[in-house]
């Protein structure tokens, strides 16, 4: 006799948070090797935070972007809120107005996340992290 398993697929949510906390965001901090975006400052990446320009909201189309998305330190991106003004003028240097921009114009537009769509993130994110 032979049984079939159910796979259970992961939430909306869930894939969300998995993507952030274990692909992305350490992906982030690696890429920009520890060094705050906006003020310079320079440590582990694992102690810095992986900080947005547009925020993160839960249906945003820039959550997972890597040009809305920058390593900060926590003075940065947590007391001084990602230091946005200094955070437009670097994003305006490196990648130039029209960049800035089309992320600001993408930042209104709501996403509706697919299930495909996140899991196919967190492969692509798993292959480019170094772990």
């Amino acid at each position: 006799m032979t049984s079939t398993k159910t796979l259970k697929r992961k939430s909306i949510k869930t894939l969300k948070r998995i993507l952030w906390e274990r692909y992305f965001s350490p992906f982030i901090r690696q890429r920009d090797k520890g060094v705050c975006f906006t003020c310079g400052k320079k440590d582990d990446y694992r102690n810095m935070h992986a900080g947005h320009f547009i925020p993160r909201g839960s249906y945003s189309d820039t959550m997972f972007d890597e040009f809305n998305v920058n390593c900060q330190c926590p003075a940065c991106n947590l007391f001084k809120h990602g230091n946005l003004g200094e955070y437009a003028l670097r994003l305006e240097d490196k990648y130039g107005r029209a960049k800035v921009d089309e992320l600001r114009a993408r930042g209104r537009i709501v996403k509706k996340w697919k299930v495909e769509e996140l899991e196919e993130l967190i492969r692509y994110y798993k292959q480019k992290l170094k772990v």
